[in-house]
Parts: structure tokens; C-alpha cells; sequence
């Protein structure tokens, strides 16, 4: 201290006073770097004075006199290093994450720097801390719209974003005659927000009133950015696409129109695209089933191309569905509707009397749906024996029970190759004429939608290994093995439950399934079943197979719903190359023993289309959940003071999540609002754990509870444990 020049100052501002900021910074012009140690060592400070010193140099750090290094050493403050660009990512409670553009580690945003910006804006921001923390320094694009319901009072008008990530309102200068308070609106962000003033903006679009029927649907779809209007070029060449098969459209392709091909789906599905065909052989059976054929219709780089991949898939809600391609197309033409002419691309494969598939093949074809089924007409006819339906549908009836024959044979084979069974229930909300909700109920499955998904897993099997043989360009649907440590927290649980998870550190879906199978007929089954299903990832889109873990299948892709999903028109575009190729001349065949049958790399197109359609897929369950529960908080508005019956669905340390039992929605019980104990999260056992009485809250334990308050806006039912007198009744 005693060569510091500015001693004297420091000493009548501190009573045990530090080095000066200028004695600190005169150490670096001999040494471009010092870590906290070199500084304590050089500066020759005591122990009482390191922590002081520490909060300075972090100062120093915010102050831009001082910054990081990448090895977290102090270096002089450069106003053109360390600056990084990347998208804000928004937490819900407040601060956010960087995304950089570079990759590697995200940095960290504080609550205080997340006033200054949007989630999704791209941002100049400084890393001003070696733990990742980052200073914003330039919003370089701020999110151009967003969603918002409007406030307006005599103090002025400012907008609410319909996003819980988003916390920054926006202040409304101006407003028109058509606005009213609480409507849902588009705004356009015109100025970022400042420390000192809110975000301002315009309004550019009225979606509705608060409580408008369908106006969470218009909110969900523009929040997620999922495509709505089609392009003009796109309607341009529907609209050329001619109403019905053709004689030109026919040419080369098989005529099957008097096999009995039946689709079975649900009461109010619109576009079928799957129909199946069943009848034994002396080995087994032979299993068809015919896709309409999209790809002849939507042909690669043209505008519906275009405007499918940046749909990705049809996006499905309650009242509503976004389709991938025009109605005109997935409703029309390449729907499988009764009694007309259809062109089709045809699996058909044999199966043996254990359920192993054999051999496939695939042609284009032209083909007829003798009758359009639904699941609970064809359960009526197979499951309760409804002679009134076996009459109406006789003609078709052989190959029905074929195919009920066939699925009891691969429901074994299924259970044989440890697939796991998890049989959750989901919910279906049930509207009145007026499109309000009238109840949520369980949604019902029998064993005509297990048929028709076995019968589409064959199918997608089989197309998988086709492509694979062929060494195709195309994507696999693959669910990649949990984690080792996901994995070894399932097996404490398991383990203190008196269950046994074999297989080591990479068990395999058979010793899920048999972890499942032991359970059955337990209490505590459901969260077994719940624990089990939180250990697995999520399935993806790749050209690279790593095998369908929860199927128990090598090889798996999606090829049956080309309509709605764009990786199955992929995928039939690659079945079409293949049929497409001459058989290889003399000179191929030797070269092609000669050099080996090497694998085909995936090309950066097809790596690039599976990383997208896996995050459209996403895109569309997010916004699919998010209106699905703004409804049934709608649903429970008018039910706040009401107790109901429940089961813990969920454990983490702020509180207990509850599925209501009379009615399928979930709310959460706040640690705060178990006010009879001081509640410890075991995460091991999944449960809450009372200090002082040993009470506890654990995964699958019924409950009785009382809803305190529903938040439309954050999409949150609140619970507190019902009055003691309403538990006891």
C-alpha cells in the first residue's frame, strides 16, 4: 500500500482501506495478465482486505475498466475484445441465456440486463464475468412483432406479451377507434426498452377480444411462428392440380382398386392417408398398406414444396387444424376417401405366424378404399361381436378380422421384443354447440387404433430397412438411449422401491419393459410408469441410425402420413428413386465387388432438413399443449374455491404438481402453501418430506385439494391442500 499514490484518498474513504483503482491498473502495463491471486501477492494485501479487493476488481470488471480472459484472468478492458453475438434466450423468472453464434457454452444474462431486451433479439453482448455472465452492448435485430393483450387507461396504453419468457411491456403511443382494453393484438416492437423506459411500439393486427372464441389458437400460431397463409405461387399450382385421378396419372403404376382396402380412423379425421389390406398365408399373412401418394403431386423445389418444409408438419388443436398442404390437396385429392380413384405408393410385406417381418416390397399403385371405417365402429365389429355393423360392412369383414388375427400376433411380438408399454391416459376436451367447453374426459383407446398403429409401425420398419439397403438420402426417426445418469437416478428410485433395473449403465427397452410388467398391479404403478417415461429422450429426425430405443426397433423412419408430416415426403421421394434406378449394368457390379459395398455419407441438406423438421415438430407440440391448457384454465375459471380429487404427478423442491382425477388438468401446490411443516425435496423418492412431523408428498399419492386461483395468461392453475374438513369428507 505503501507505493500506492492515491493512498491517502482511499485511506479517508475506507476505515481499512484497499488498493486504488490507478494502483491496481499500473500493474498491467508490465504484465497483460494477472489472475486475483498475482494481484493479492503484488498489491501485498492482508487477509482482512482480499474480499474488499475482490468486490473491486469485480467493479472494475462492470465499470470497463478491467475484463476476462478466456482462463478467467484479469486483463486491461478492450472495448472491441470479448464481445460475443447470439440470440436471447428467455427464462420465465426473469433472466435469460445467450446463444451464440459461434457455439460453445451459453453465457448468462441477469434479470437487470433482460430489461433491455426480447427473447429471440440478437444482441452485441461482452462477457464480464469467468462464470458466463455477459453485459448487452447492441441489440443488432430485435424481434419485429409480438403477441400482446392491450391495457388501456386514463394513465396511457401499454401491451402485455402473451409470452411467459417475455416480461418487458410495451408502451402503445398511439391507438385507434377499433382498439379496446384487454384485446389480443400483434405490435410491432418500433424502440428497444432502456433501464429507464418501457419498449414502444404499434399496433399492426387485432386478433380479438380476450375471450373470443379461437383467439388462443390465432395467439398460439403467431406467437410460435408457424405459417397460416399459404403463398400465392403455392394456391397457383393447387389450383392447376387437376380434382381427380387422371388416365395420364395411372401410367406405370399397379392397378390394386379391387383389393379390399379399408381406412380406419377417427369420427372427425378429414384426411386419410393410410389404408391397410390383411388376409393369411400359409406362412402368416400378407400385410398391405397403401399411402396416398403426395409426392407425385408435390414435386421438390416447387412453391407447396416450399411452403411444407417451413410448415414442417400440420399442426393440430381442439377446434382447429394448420395443415402442411392445402386443403384442396390433404383433404381432396390425396385423401383416401371412400368410393373414388386414388394414387397410392404400396408397401406390402409378409409377415410369419410369430410376427417377424419377412419380406416387403414397394410399387406406385392405383387404388380404391372400399369403406371408410372409424376406430369405434371397427372395436364394435371385432371387440363386441355388433352384428348390425358386421352386415353393413360384410364386404370388407374378411379382411378385418385378418387383420384383428394379424394384430393379436404382433401385439405378442411386440411384448416379446421388450417394448415398452406405458399405456398413458389423454385427455380430450368435449365442446357444447356454442364452442364452449363442455368437460374434460379421458380419451378412449381400444384395440382398433392399436391395429392400425401396428400396423403402421410394420410399415415404417419396413421402409426403413428398404432405404437402408439401398443406401438412400433420406431421415430415420430415431429415439436415442437415455442417459447414463438419467438412467442411474431411475435406478435409485426403482432400487428403493423394491424394483430391480437390470441392463448396467445402458439398459434396453426390454429391461424397461420389464420394470413396467413388474409394477403392474401395484399402487404405486402410475409412478413407476411416470418415472420410467422422464428417464427417456425424445425422439428426432436424422440421416444417421441410431435405432428407435423405445420401439425396440434397428431400423424406423416415417412413412405413413406424407400429408401432414414433411419427413414422410422425404421419405417417398427416396422410395421413388430407388424404383427409379436401372438395375446396375455388368461393369457396376464389378466395380461394386471390387470396392466394397461402402455406406453413403447423409448429405449436409438432408443433416440440415432433420435438425429443422425436428424443431417444426416441437414448434407444433408447444403451441398444440399451450392453447390445450389456456382451455382448460378457461374450463376452471369459474371453479376457483372448489375442491376436487387429485394424484401427485410431479416433485420438485418449490412444491407438488396435481392431476385432477374428475377432470384432466394439472396445477401446482407451492412448497410456501404447505404451512403445516418445513417440507425437504427427496429425489430419490420423488417425494416432499416434512421435518418435523415426517408427513410426506410423493410421486402417485392421492390427494384432495382446493383451486386457489387460475392465471389465463401464464396458463397456471394454483392449488393449496383443501380445508381439513373437506379432506375428511
Amino acid at each position: 500500500m505503501k507505493k500506492d499514490p492515491h493512498q491517502k484518498r482511499e485511506s479517508e474513504k475506507y476505515d481499512n482501506p484497499i488498493p486504488s483503482r490507478e494502483y491496481i491498473l499500473s500493474f498491467f502495463k508490465k504484465k497483460k495478465s494477472l489472475s486475483k491471486y498475482d494481484l493479492f501477492d503484488l498489491l501485498e494485501v492482508d487477509g482482512k482486505q482480499k474480499k474488499p479487493l475482490t468486490h473491486r476488481l469485480k467493479a472494475m470488471v462492470r465499470d470497463e475498466q478491467l475484463d476476462y480472459n478466456k482462463e478467467g484472468d484479469f486483463v486491461i478492458f478492450d472495448p472491441e475484445a470479448g464481445i460475443k453475438i447470439g440470440i436471447v434466450v428467455a427464462n420465465p423468472k426473469g433472466f435469460g441465456f445467450l446463444k451464440l453464434e459461434e457455439g460453445g457454452r451459453d453465457l448468462r444474462l441477469n434479470s437487470r440486463q433482460m430489461q433491455l431486451v426480447f427473447h429471440g433479439d440478437k444482441v452485441k453482448a461482452r462477457l464480464i464475468s469467468k462464470r458466463g455472465d455477459a453485459k448487452i452492448i447492441e441489440v443488432l435485430e430485435s424481434v419485429k412483432t409480438v403477441v400482446a393483450r392491450l391495457h388501456i387507461s386514463d394513465e396511457g396504453t401499454y401491451a402485455v406479451v402473451d409470452d411467459k419468457r417475455i416480461r418487458n411491456n410495451i408502451n402503445i403511443p398511439n391507438i385507434s377507434d377499433e382498439n379496446t382494453n384487454e384485446q389480443i393484438v400483434i405490435v410491432e416492437i418500433t424502440k428497444s426498452p432502456t433501464f429507464k423506459s418501457l419498449a414502444e411500439g404499434k399496433i399492426t393486427q387485432i386478433l380479438g377480444s380476450y375471450m373470443d372464441e379461437g383467439v388462443e389458437t390465432d395467439a398460439a400460431l403467431y406467437r410460435n411462428g408457424i405459417p397460416v397463409e399459404f403463398s400465392k405461387e403455392a394456391l397457383a399450382q393447387t389450383a392447376k392440380i387437376p380434382s381427380e385421378v387422371t388416365k395420364q396419372d395411372k401410367v406405370g403404376r399397379i392397378d390394386i382398386t379391387d383389393m379390399k382396402l379399408v381406412t380406419i380412423d377417427g369420427e372427425d379425421s378429414k384426411d386419410f392417408d393410410d389404408a391397410v389390406f390383411a388376409e393369411s398365408t400359409a406362412n402368416g399373412w400378407k400385410l398391405v398398406v397403401a399411402i396416398a401418394d403426395v409426392s407425385y403431386y408435390v414435386e421438390e423445389g416447387t412453391a407447396l414444396d416450399a411452403d411444407a418444409i417451413e410448415r414442417g408438419n400440420s399442426v393440430y388443436f381442439p377446434r382447429r387444424v394448420v395443415p402442411m398442404l392445402p386443403e384442396a390437396i390433404s383433404n381432396g385429392l390425396c385423401s383416401i376417401n371412400p368410393d373414388v380413384e386414388r394414387l397410392c405408393m404400396t408397401c406390402e410385406m409378409n409377415i410369419d405366424k410369430s410376427g417377424n417381418l419377412l419380406d416387403y416390397k414397394f410399387y406406385p399403385a392405383v387404388m380404391f378404399s372400399h369403406a371408410r371405417l372409424t376406430y369405434t365402429k371397427v372395436s364394435d365389429i371385432l371387440e363386441h361381436d355388433n352384428q348390425a355393423l358386421k352386415t353393413e360392412f360384410a364386404p370388407v369383414l374378411d379382411n378385418l378380422n385378418d387383420l384383428y388375427d394379424l394384430y393379436k400376433v404382433l401385439k405378442a411380438a411386440r411384448t416379446k421384443r421388450g417394448v415398452m408399454d406405458f399405456d398413458r391416459i389423454e385427455s380430450q376436451i368435449i365442446f357444447n354447440d356454442n364452442g364452449k367447453i363442455e368437460n374434460i374426459v379421458a380419451r378412449s383407446r381400444n384395440d382398433a387404433h392399436k391395429l392400425i398403429e401396428e400396423c403402421m409401425l410394420m410399415a415404417n420398419q419396413a421402409t426403413a430397412k428398404f432405404l437402408g439397403e439401398n443406401k438412400e438420402d433420406f431421415l430415420y426417426r430415431i429415439h436415442p438411449k437415455p442417459t447414463a445418469e438419467k438412467v442411474e437416478v431411475t435406478r435409485q428410485f426403482l432400487t428403493a422401491v423394491g424394483l430391480t433395473l437390470e441392463g448396467g449403465d445402458q439398459p434396453d427397452s426390454k429391461h424397461f419393459a420389464k420394470v413396467l410388467e413388474d409394477a403392474k398391479g401395484r399402487d404405486d404403478e402410475n409412478i413407476i410408469k411416470t418415472v420410467v417415461l422422464r428417464t427417456m429422450k425424445q425422439a428426432i429426425y436424422t440421416p444417421a441410425n441410431e435405432g428407435h430405443f423405445g420401439l425396440a426397433f434397428e431400423d424406423y423412419t416415417h412413412f405413413t402420413s406424407p400429408i401432414r408430416r414433411y419427413p414422410d415426403l422425404l421419405v417417398h421421394r427416396a422410395i421413388n428413386r430407388v424404383l427409379n434406378k436401372k438395375s446396375p449394368s455388368f461393369m457396376g457390379k464389378l466395380v461394386k465387388k471390387v470396392l466394397g459395398d461402402k455406406k453413403k455419407e447423409p448429405s449436409k441438406r438432408m443433416l440440415e432438413l432433420g435438425a429443422n423438421l425436428s424443431v417444426t415438430e416441437r414448434r407444433a407440440d408447444e403451441a398444440s399443449r399451450d392453447v390445450e391448457q389456456w382451455l382448460k384454465c378457461e374450463y376452471m375459471r369459474d371453479k376457483v374455491g372448489d375442491t376436487f380429487n387429485g394424484v401427485i404427478s410431479g416433485v420438485a423442491g418449490f412444491g407438488i404438481f396435481i392431476e385432477l382425477t374428475e377432470v384432466f388438468v394439472e396445477g401446482m401446490i407451492s412448497v410456501r402453501d404447505l404451512q403445516d411443516d418445513y417440507y425437504n425435496f427427496d429425489d430419490i423418492h420423488h417425494q416432499l418430506k416434512g421435518d418435523r412431523t415426517g408427513k410426506t408428498f410423493r410421486l402417485g399419492d392421492t390427494i384432495k385439494i382446493q383451486i386457489a386461483s387460475v392465471n389465463l395468461d401464464d396458463r397456471q392453475m394454483v392449488f393449496v391442500p383443501a380445508p381439513e374438513e373437506d379432506s375428511k369428507s
